[in-house]
């Protein structure tokens, strides 16, 4: 059984060793950057990581290739005729080399690959992106799939490539801040009244502080380098653990400006409320007319100036709100997280609050189709 299991061990071994010398050998010879925030060492290793994770090729390890041309020669070869000569002295059957250019608003990058046997070039591909720096690795991978003919994907190419009409996909265009919101608010005036008022009287008889929860579904129409134009949906429930539930809608539209990615929104938003009938002018307290007319016997009840308030005895109706908003929007890593302020007005007061988000930016998978 041991002789077996050692025998199946040679045998992977083997096969997987079989399978690797077959694949072509593969020499990264000059890197050229120029006006942008990153260097020929670390695009070395990205170019390095995506063409070991493509499995098309052996790729000679950067310090091997150092040692036997020196450094200036490995990074200054860029030509056909330098790609072939430096191919055949490390006995490789590929080389290549690449150029990444910051042109003000776009970062222009372009690779090729030789063949050595032949001295011809192999594959050639250039593309435009935009001057998003922190990206570089995602254009790369991107770059050398395209070179390789191999499947990336297309969203993620379209967001990154440039685009010469008014309608851009920078940092900023591509944020997408749909997601859970939690948060807590403040209510003043009647409302906040409301909450503070006794049960007896209709009120919750609590703090006028309600905790939030809800979700917003963003979707943006226009997008440049400075400037976003965008919708917000917000659905949202309040004021659960006060055992009275309050849901609402807030259909807003905003802009998001500067690469701090700051946010000004307002729009209506519509929920149910609660309200009853009444009147102050007996003694100065509520009262409804059934109770000044049928259980107080007021005569003149009838003649009364009656106003609705909020209040849990009453029936429920359709309100509206108006609300402002503005915030800020976090990137720590992979997520964004949108920290809004806002107010929500109507004709029984304002509600002050703040609301807090997490969301994760889309997935690192490429794909890119012809």
């Amino acid at each position: 059984m041991k002789k077996l299991v050692l025998m199946c061990l040679g045998l992977y071994t083997y096969e997987s060793f079989a399978q690797t010398s077959q694949l072509p050998s593969m020499v990264i010879a000059g890197i050229e950057v120029r006006n942008i925030a990153s260097n020929e060492d670390i695009l070395r290793s990205v170019i390095y990581k995506s063409l070991v994770n493509s499995k098309k090729y052996v790729v000679n390890d950067r310090y091997d290739v150092a040692e036997k041309l020196g450094d200036n020669k490995m990074k200054e070869c860029m030509g056909k005729d330098c790609l072939g000569k430096v191919g055949n002295q490390l006995s490789s059957d590929f080389a290549m080399s690449a150029s990444y250019e910051g042109l003000g608003d776009r970062i222009l990058i372009s690779m090729k690959i030789v063949n050595v046997k032949t001295g011809e070039i192999d594959r050639n591909e250039i593309e435009q992106f935009e001057n998003q720096p922190r990206e570089l690795n995602r254009m790369t991978d991107i770059m050398i799939y395209k070179l390789l003919k191999m499947d990336v994907d297309l969203s993620v190419y379209k967001a990154l490539f440039f685009k010469d009409g008014p309608t851009a996909s920078t940092g900023l265009g591509k944020m997408n801040n749909s997601g859970p919101r939690i948060g807590f608010a403040v209510a003043t005036g009647e409302n906040g009244e409301f909450f503070t008022r006794n049960e007896r009287d209709g009120g919750v008889g609590t703090l006028p502080v309600l905790f939030n929860i809800g979700y917003q579904l963003e979707v943006q129409y226009a997008g440049s380098e400075k400037f976003s134009g965008l919708f917000e949906f917000l659905g949202n429930v309040a004021g659960m653990e006060h055992g009275t539930p309050i849901p609402s809608l807030a259909i807003m539209h905003g802009v998001r400006f500067g690469k701090g990615a700051w946010e000004i929104a307002m729009g209506p938003s519509f929920t149910m409320k609660r309200l009853i009938s009444g009147t102050t002018d007996y003694d100065g307290k509520f009262h409804t007319f059934q109770e000044l007319n049928d259980d107080m016997g007021v005569t003149n009840a009838a003649h009364m100036d009656y106003f609705k308030r909020p209040d849990t005895r009453g029936a429920t109706y359709f309100s509206t709100n108006f609300i402002f908003a503005f915030g800020k929007t976090f990137r720590p890593g992979a997520l964004n997280v949108p920290l809004n302020f806002y107010a929500s007005m109507n004709k029984y007061g304002t509600i002050y609050g703040i609301s807090l988000g997490i969301n994760i930016t889309r997935s690192r998978k490429y794909t890119y189709t012809k």
